[in-house]
């Protein structure tokens, strides 16, 4: 081989060398292709914000803070002051609570407000009264303000078909112009296996009056207060045909409450003849118990006839500690 051949050989495993050389070098200092695990966390279920990322070998954790979404919160509050209407008629924008020989009276809102002679009524005439009597119910008309009862003169309305609110002796319900459910609550008949005639026998006891088993004319549980917690109204009544006085006439009108686990009584009527120094006796029972005043909470109507009259009076579970109260009144008899 010749000078010069060699020399081109020499020259050629040098370039070769270097090309191997640089390939070898580029291969190790190239950037390779890593899958990199994310982990995120989040807080509760609130929108995340992208926050600063550390990198530790190959993993990435992200740290997210939190922002706080408000979110627009409606609340539904019960009604304590009007139950929603529920019936269709005309009805007075103050409902008035009436009878056959006149207006007891009407709720403001705030109070009770009781009929008074010469009194004006919140009615024009032709507003449509429910009927609250216990077991019925329906729609009747009333008319224009007028008087009612001579020679009382009360102050009332003139009721279509009155008569489905009963007659002397009793029970008597009422009527009132309003538009909302009456009796939204517990309200039923219950029979006695002696216990509420035990009861009975206690009051009269303290009345001066023996009776080992009282006569048991009504007997109704409910839930005045719409809380869940039944009442118990007991009516015991034992009188003289035509309510002329005899000895031992009895009528007595009870409500048995629990308040905190104490069963208290209270006594809403009552008659009780040990010796018949008066002439006459009175007779009570119960003709509604409904809501008059649209509070959601439902009053008692407790009718008291005597020989020749009979009156009306609506009494209201006011709290714990007043306990049952008579509200408003009227009445008719000589």
């Amino acid at each position: 081989m010749t000078r010069t051949a060699w020399i081109l050989a020499g020259l050629f495993v040098v370039i070769v060398g270097v090309i191997v050389f640089m390939l070898v070098r580029d291969d190790e200092t190239s950037p390779s292709t890593t899958t990199v695990a994310t982990t995120t966390t989040l807080a509760g279920t609130t929108t995340p914000e992208a926050g600063p990322s550390s990198t530790v070998g190959a993993e990435t954790t992200t740290t997210v803070e939190a922002t706080t979404t408000t979110l627009a919160t409606t609340t539904i509050v019960p009604a304590t002051t009007t139950t929603t209407a529920a019936v269709e008629g005309n009805w007075s924008q103050t409902p008035l609570v009436a009878t056959g020989f006149g207006a007891l009276g009407w709720w403001d809102g705030a109070a009770w407000v009781q009929v008074e002679a010469g009194g004006a009524l919140p009615v024009a005439g032709g507003e449509d009264y429910q009927v609250a009597v216990l077991g019925e119910e329906g729609i009747i008309a009333g008319g224009a303000p007028t008087t009612l009862c001579e020679p009382l003169n009360n102050p009332g309305v003139v009721l279509d078909n009155e008569q489905i609110l009963g007659d002397w002796p009793g029970p008597l319900g009422v009527a009132v112009s309003a538009p909302w459910i009456l009796v939204p609550h517990l309200v039923e008949e219950i029979a006695d296996d002696g216990t509420y005639a035990g009861f009975a026998a206690e009051l009269l006891s303290e009345q001066g009056l023996d009776v080992p088993d009282p006569a048991i004319k009504q007997l109704l549980q409910m839930d005045l207060q719409g809380d869940g917690v039944n009442e118990v109204l007991v009516v015991a009544e034992d009188v003289t045909a035509g309510l002329i006085a005899q000895d031992g006439d009895y009528s007595i009108a009870f409500l048995r409450t629990t308040v905190q686990d104490e069963v208290r009584t209270a006594v809403v009527g009552e008659s009780v003849i040990v010796t018949a120094t008066d002439p006459f006796v009175s007779s009570y029972s119960v003709g509604a118990v409904a809501d008059l005043s649209g509070d959601g909470r439902m009053e008692i109507v407790l009718t008291s006839a005597y020989y020749e009259g009979i009156g009306v009076e609506v009494w209201e579970y006011v709290d714990d500690d007043l306990g049952p109260v008579a509200q408003i009144t009227s009445g008719c008899g000589a």
